[in-house]
C-alpha cells in the first residue's frame, strides 16, 4: 500500500515511541509531551507517561498537545520577542541591542544603587565579573531579569501585559500563561529520587511576580510551541508581515558558546543558533555531565542543516525546542520532572534522529536508493543508543553527588570541638559593599534545642523558614551545609555537585577575635557581612 510522505515520517516517529518511554523511566519523568512540526504542519503529537489532575476523583491520563507545563529558560525567547516589538514603538527605536545596561536603566550604576527601589539592580551591580564582556558565553539567568526591567520600562506595562498583548493574542496562543490554572489540563511538577522514584513537589507557582518570571515563569503546551516555533521560523523569511519583529537579529550569532569560536555554536537573543551535525544540548545538565567528546554528535552523518535550540529547566520541570529553518520543523518536549539527566533534551535527540532518518556516524553513509527496511534499522539502532546515554547521565550525576558528601566528609576535622561558642558565629550577613546595606541575606542561628556538645549552626537564606538548612562544623571556621541527591530533589534544588558552594567560612576581626564580622560562602564566591550582634547566650535562638 503506497504510503505519503508525511505517513512514512509518522510511522518513523512511532516506532520510537518505546524507546521514549524506556528513556522517560531511566530518568524519572512522569511524563513527557511531544510536538513535531514538518513542512509548517502538525504531524505528530505524543503524550508519555502519565498526569494527574488536581480533582480527587479523576484518574491518571496520558497528556496531550494542550497539556499545561512549566518552559523555564525557554521563557528568554517571548521577553526578547516583547522586547523587539517595544523596541519600535514610535517613530524610531527606543533604544539599541547594544546599548548598556546603564544607559538603559536609571539606578544602574554603583553611585545611584543605594537610591534605587528595585530589589535586582542591587543585587546585580554588586556581583563580579567572571568572563569577557559580550565575548565569553557563561549561561546566567540575572541578564534576563534585567531585560524585564527594561521591558517594563519602556513599554510602561507589567511583562505579563506585555506578553499578552505583543505575543500570546496576535498568535493566538491560549494556553501560554505565566499563572497556570491547577485545576486545568496541567501537569503538576516533580522530582526524580536517586533509586528513580518519583517525588511530588508542592502546588506553587514560584517564579510568579518575582525577579526571575522573565528568565523562567512561563508556562505552555506543545501545541502553543509549535504555533510558536512556525511563527518564528515565518518571521526570519524576508517576506514576513506578521506581528513579530527583528527575529533575523533575535536568532542571529551574539556571542559564541565557545571561545575561541568553534563548529558553528553561538547564541543569540534566547537561542542558540548551530548547524548539524554537532553537538547539542548545551545549556542543559546533559552538557556537564559528559565532556564534549563523550557527547553524541547529531546527525553525525548528515547534509549540513541549520538549527535553532533552547532548552528550559524550572522548579518541577525540563524542556526543549528545537527548530530547522530548512524544512521548517520543530521538535518540542515537554516535562514535568527535576530529573536524573536531562531527559527533554534526550528525548528531543531521538525524535530528531527518527524524523530526519539520522544514522550513526560509526556506518557508511546509505542513500535515499537503499531499501527503506535498512533505513529504518540504522535510525531506530541510533536512537536505542540515547537509553544508554540515560542511563549513564543518570548513574554520573547520582555518583557526582555522592562524590561530593564523600569529599566532604574526609575534611572533617574529628579531632577536636569546634574552636569557638557557636552564638559567636550568629547572625544577619548581608551582601553589602560601600555604601549600599544589601538586600540578599543569610541569617546564622542557633537551634532551638542545641546541645552543649552539638556543633551545628542553622542557616536560612533571606531568614525563610523554607530555607532553613542545617550547618555542620566542617573545620577551623568553616561549616558545611552538604545536601545528598535526594535531600536537593526534595526542596527542588537545582543538583549541584560542587564541595565549594556547600561551604560557609566565617571571618573574625584579628583585635576582637571573638566577632565575626563577615561570611564566605562557596569559597571566595560571595563575601557577606554581619549587620545583626552575635547572640549573648549559648544555645539562645535567634528572632
Amino acid at each position: 500500500m503506497f504510503c505519503t510522505k508525511e505517513e512514512v515520517m509518522r510511522n518513523r516517529l512511532q516506532s520510537v515511541t518505546s524507546i521514549v518511554d524506556d528513556v522517560c523511566k531511566i530518568s524519572g519523568a512522569p511524563s513527557a509531551s511531544v510536538g513535531i512540526l514538518h513542512d509548517n504542519k502538525i504531524i505528530f503529537t505524543k503524550g508519555h507517561g502519565t498526569v494527574v489532575g488536581n480533582q480527587p476523583n479523576l484518574k491518571p491520563r496520558h497528556p496531550g498537545p494542550d497539556t499545561v507545563y512549566g518552559i523555564g529558560s525557554m521563557t528568554k525567547s517571548f521577553v526578547v520577542a516583547c522586547l523587539a516589538k517595544v523596541r519600535w514603538e514610535g517613530k524610531k527605536a527606543k533604544f539599541e541591542w547594544s546599548t548598556p545596561m546603564k544607559d538603559l536603566i536609571d539606578g544602574f550604576n554603583t553611585d545611584d544603587r543605594i537610591q534605587h527601589l528595585d530589589e535586582v539592580l542591587p543585587a546585580v551591580t554588586i556581583l563580579d565579573k567572571v568572563g569577557q564582556f559580550r565575548s565569553d558565553w557563561i549561561y546566567n539567568n540575572w541578564g534576563y531579569s534585567l531585560a524585564g526591567k527594561v521591558l517594563e520600562k519602556y513599554s510602561r506595562k507589567s511583562f505579563e501585559d506585555c506578553l499578552r498583548e505583543y505575543v500570546l493574542v496576535p498568535l493566538s496562543l491560549h494556553n501560554t500563561t505565566t499563572s497556570p490554572d491547577p485545576n486545568g489540563d496541567f501537569a503538576f511538577a516533580h522530582a526524580a529520587l536517586d533509586n528513580g522514584d518519583i517525588y511530588r513537589l508542592p502546588k506553587k507557582i514560584p517564579f510568579e511576580k518575582s525577579i526571575f518570571e522573565t528568565a523562567g515563569g512561563i508556562y505552555s503546551s506543545v501545541n502553543d510551541l509549535l504555533a510558536w516555533a512556525k511563527a518564528i521560523l515565518a518571521a526570519e523569511q524576508r517576506s514576513y508581515s506578521g506581528p513579530l519583529e527583528e527575529v533575523p537579529t533575535i536568532l542571529s550569532n551574539q556571542v559564541p558558546l565557545d571561545n575561541p569560536s568553534r563548529d558553528h555554536r553561538f547564541y543569540g537573543f534566547g537561542w542558540v543558533r548551530t548547524a548539524l551535525p554537532n553537538v547539542v544540548g548545551l545549556q542543559g545538565d546533559n552538557a556537564e555531565l559528559f565532556k564534549r567528546d563523550q557527547f553524541p554528535v547529531l546527525g553525525s552523518k548528515s547534509q549540513p542543516m541549520m538549527t535553532y535550540y533552547h532548552q528550559g529547566a524550572g522548579l518541577g520541570y525540563y524542556s526543549a525546542i528545537f527548530m530547522f529553518p530548512e524544512s521548517h520543523s520543530a521538535v518540542v518536549v515537554l516535562t514535568n520532572s527535576m530529573p536524573l539527566n536531562d531527559v527533554a533534551d534526550w528525548i528531543a535527540q531521538i525524535y530528531i534522529t527518527a524524523l530526519f532518518q539520522f544514522e550513526d556516524g560509526g556506518k557508511t553513509y546509505l542513500d535515499l536508493a537503499k531499501k527503506y527496511v535498512e533505513l529504518a534499522k540504522n535510525y531506530v539502532e541510533l536512537a536505542k543508543k540515547y537509553v544508554e546515554l540515560a542511563k549513564g547521565s543518570r548513574d554520573q550525576k547520582v555518583r557526582l553527588v555522592k562524590t561530593m558528601r564523600t569529599g566532604i566528609d574526609s575534611e572533617r576535622n574529628t579531632n577536636y570541638f569546634h574552636p569557638r561558642q557557636l552564638y559567636l558565629y550568629t547572625g544577619r550577613y548581608y551582601n553589602s559593599k560601600g555604601s549600599w546595606p544589601g538586600n540578599f541575606f543569610i541569617d546564622i542561628r542557633c537551634p532551638k534545642d542545641q546541645g552543649e556538645k552539638d556543633d551545628c549552626l542553622e542557616l536560612r537564606f533571606q531568614g525563610r523558614e523554607s530555607q532553613l538548612y542545617k550547618l555542620r562544623h566542617l573545620k577551623d571556621d568553616i561549616f558545611e551545609w552538604a545536601l545528598d541527591y535526594n535531600q536537593q530533589a526534595r526542596r527542588a534544588r537545582f543538583t549541584v555537585w560542587d564541595p565549594e558552594y556547600f561551604k560557609i567560612q566565617f571571618n573574625f576581626n584579628p583585635k576582637r577575635s571573638h566577632e565575626a564580622v563577615t561570611l564566605n560562602w562557596a569559597g571566595n564566591g560571595m563575601v557577606l557581612t554581619r549587620r545583626v550582634p552575635p547572640l549573648s547566650g549559648f544555645g539562645e535562638h535567634w528572632q
